[in-house]
């Protein structure tokens, strides 16, 4: 049997802790940087962990782990 392919826009936008969290980055911090408060600029660059919701389908996604 053929082994699993991980979809490649997870593998490009998350990537799991030790502990087995899932962490991704937020949205809405690559443009318009200078019309955003500052405070809204230093929340999008904060790291951000799926919620447990997600988890299960992240995981399908990503059969093998992610690094």
């Amino acid at each position: 049997m053929p082994k699993m392919k991980t979809k490649s826009g997870v593998k490009k936008r998350m990537s799991m802790t030790a502990t087995g969290k899932i962490k991704t980055g937020r949205s809405g911090h690559n443009h318009f940087l200078r019309q955003k408060s500052k405070r809204a600029n230093k929340e999008g660059a904060k790291v951000n962990y799926l919620d447990e919701t997600h988890v299960a389908q992240a995981k399908l996604l990503a059969p093998y782990g992610l690094k």
